[in-house]
């Protein structure tokens, strides 16, 4: 999940801006740093890099709000 992680980074990096330095636990939404239409991106993002839909009712806080939540949510979602 590092491939997944890094890529994560890379790709937020570019959205919010370089002077902005993230680190895995950073809040993307509850600090605003990511708005709703961002959050669709995001979603599009990772499902293009892990292959498989996210659904609706998972994009919540608890899985999306961080890199390290991001991850950990796909590593739930590929196990099944």
């Amino acid at each position: 999940m590092s491939d997944l992680k890094n890529a994560l980074h890379r790709d937020l990096v570019s959205r919010i801006g370089a002077e902005k330095m993230l680190d895995d636990d950073t809040e993307l939404f509850s600090s605003g740093l990511i708005d709703s239409l961002g959050v669709m991106d995001l979603i599009s993002f990772i499902e293009g890099k892990v292959g498989c839909g996210i659904m609706p009712a998972d994009i919540t806080l608890e899985n999306f709000d961080s890199i390290a939540r991001i991850v950990q949510f796909v590593e739930r979602l590929i196990a099944g």
